[in-house]
């Protein structure tokens, strides 16, 4: 199945919506649009924050292709270590480094996964660019706010397969990582293009079952 590929250099905000941009969807609060450049399978999608507060979010799309269906999941969870490996974006350790875009663990209650936040204040719009949309015959974006929980030291064990489809010759992180992040709650996380096992690593010290594997996958010992 084909990965989506943001470039997350290319985030930046915008006095306003182009008139070009095609709506795709809208609450009280936020609406998203696009705009679909076909020669080049690239999609620019505008995300706006109605209300008069700061808000974060995290944008959920989905897509259907002419040869493949992408399923619903969070923008930068499809190569989030290789966004992290060269510097398109990064974990922070305090909520107001969130100027524009962090990577982040974000939890639905029943699973973490590593996905893009974005810091976007009062009646503003932010821009993200977006590859990989050649053929494209349908596309919908749902701007989810998400709330602030913490900040924790995680251990992130990842699909390697991630690195290789890729394509490019870059530096990822060791599989397991260690990382200081900021977790944020999310109402859905939807398909995971990359798993990831992602714990504190407070607890995995602390639990005396759990073993690494020479596969890198964790297991219970009992």
């Amino acid at each position: 199945m084909r990965r989506l590929r943001a470039n997350l250099l290319g985030v930046k905000r915008l006095n306003s919506v182009p008139v070009s941009a095609k709506k795709s969807l809208e609450n009280e609060k936020f609406a998203s649009y696009y705009i679909h450049y076909e020669k080049e399978g690239m999609v620019d999608w505008f995300i706006e924050n109605k209300t008069d507060e700061d808000k974060y979010v995290s944008l959920y799309r989905g897509t259907v292709l002419k040869y493949d269906t992408i399923p619903f999941h969070i923008l930068g969870s499809e190569f989030a270590e290789v966004y992290f490996a060269k510097n398109d974006s990064s974990f922070i350790n305090s909520l107001g480094d969130l100027r524009l875009h962090a990577l982040a663990v974000l939890d639905d209650g029943s699973h973490l996964q590593v996905g893009a936040v974005f810091y976007l204040p009062a009646r503003s719009v932010i821009q993200i660019p977006e590859f990989c949309y050649k053929d494209m015959e349908q596309l919908i974006g749902e701007v989810l706010e998400v709330k602030y929980v913490g900040l924790d030291f995680y251990l992130v064990f990842y699909d390697y397969t991630e690195i290789t489809d890729y394509g490019h010759e870059i530096f990822p992180p060791h599989d397991p990582y260690a990382v200081e992040s900021l977790k944020f709650f999310i109402d859905k996380i939807g398909w995971m293009p990359t798993y990831r096992y992602i714990v504190p690593v407070k607890e995995f010290v602390h639990n005396k079952h759990n073993v690494i594997t020479e596969s890198n996958i964790i297991k219970n010992s009992l």
